[in-house]
């Protein structure tokens, strides 16, 4: 590149869609909050038998604003328990008042 050319920047950032596909499903698609760990760290159980994976922090924040949800079984218990108690300290859908 010589110091006239510009540099490709849509190489280093991805586009929106890019970086939604790399969020994990239980990120809520107008939740900005970055995902923390794997993106199948813990699976999300709703009242009627619907699962979502997701890491530590996305699966807390659905699990707060899902009524009679629950940790999966199979979910180590530290991960668990880290889940149950950031879904304890936030507001249903935290993303929508700035959380």
């Amino acid at each position: 590149m010589n110091q006239h050319q510009s540099p490709d920047l849509s190489v280093r950032r991805p586009s929106a869609a890019a970086a939604a596909r790399v969020r994990c499903p239980a990120a809520a698609a107008k939740d900005p909050t970055p995902c923390e760990g794997p993106h199948d760290a813990a699976t999300i159980v709703d009242r009627h038998g619907r699962e979502v994976a997701g890491c530590v922090q996305h699966c807390a924040r659905l699990l707060a604003g899902l009524d009679g949800a629950r940790v999966h079984p199979f979910v180590p218990a530290r991960q668990s328990l880290e889940i149950y108690f950031r879904a304890r300290e936030l507001p249903p859908f935290a993303w929508e008042i700035g959380r």
